[in-house]
């Protein structure tokens, strides 16, 4: 598997920002090292940076990007800020993901946590030096859920899952999606059960939910009306995809039973339409 962090990003379709997150961190006295023009309450930041970021500024997931990765306003979340680093690329702040990882300082843990995963499969996995070791040596959440899955990927399921299971219990929201979704081929559909309990705290969830009621299941049925209430929840949280907003549009002018005001159709038009904000 190349690539695992940009993989698991397109696997998950885009991800967190929590409105529970935002509200329940205490403030903070740390400031964000490269935006040190953040002078608001860290909940009034992050709240004024999702209004922008919805409005399709990229540069403002640049900065909720620093956020998650330095928990200022937000909790500190690994899965959170390569999310809006992704979101960021595809809306043109920057020409890739790697841009804004590779600009992180040297030594910074989610810095170390991504190349070690971005370069899985061409290291030699034997010696100290090793993926697996480097990893066992870190005794963050992270660390165990990319472990994790390093054992999926080796065909040891059981203790792959046993060990996201336990990055879950310390706080992991990466862990949390990937056990939500049980086959990340894409050849199972994802627990919609599971999904709608979590979509409160990893609002990314909201999308997949989207997806699941949008396409018809085993049986032929799909609800539509459904579907585009949970893109549209994706989308308060500035991480609705082109796709989702497509399909909300297009429902909601074939005359869907949904409520869209001017400002929802202009948002939405953004999203499926990016490049119009360069006009």
């Amino acid at each position: 598997m190349k690539n695992w962090c940009l993989y698991i990003i397109t696997m998950l379709l885009l991800a967190s920002c929590s409105e529970q997150q935002i509200m329940e961190e205490t403030a903070s006295s740390t400031k964000l090292t490269e935006h040190k023009s953040m002078t608001d309450a860290p909940q009034d930041t992050i709240m004024s940076l999702l209004y922008q970021a919805r409005l399709g500024d990229g540069s403002a997931y640049l900065k909720l990007a620093d956020c998650y990765r330095d928990g200022f306003g937000v909790k500190k979340d690994f899965f959170g800020m390569i999310t809006m680093a992704h979101m960021a690329e595809w809306r043109g702040a920057i020409n890739s993901m790697d841009d804004y990882i590779y600009g992180l300082p040297d030594g910074n843990d989610y810095k170390t946590l991504f190349l070690l995963m971005d370069g899985y499969k061409s290291y030699i996995q034997e010696g100290p030096d090793s993926i697996e070791q480097v990893l066992r040596a870190n005794d963050s959440p992270e660390a165990k859920t990319l472990l994790g899955m390093i054992a999926v990927d080796q065909g040891d399921t059981i203790s792959g899952m046993n060990m996201m299971k336990e990055a879950v219990e310390q706080g992991c929201s990466l862990a949390e999606m990937l056990l939500a979704i049980p086959d990340w081929k894409g050849r199972m559909r994802a627990d919609a059960t599971k999904l709608g309990i979590l979509a409160s705290r990893v609002p990314l969830a909201y999308s997949i939910l989207g997806d699941i009621y949008y396409e018809p299941d085993e049986n032929g049925k799909a609800n539509r009306q459904l579907a585009a209430e949970y893109y549209m929840e994706a989308e308060k949280y500035a991480v609705l995809g082109g796709k989702g907003a497509a399909r909300v549009l297009e429902y909601y002018r074939n005359g869907g039973n949904i409520q869209l005001t001017e400002d929802d159709v202009k948002r939405l038009e953004l999203i499926v339409q990016p490049q119009r904000l360069m006009q």
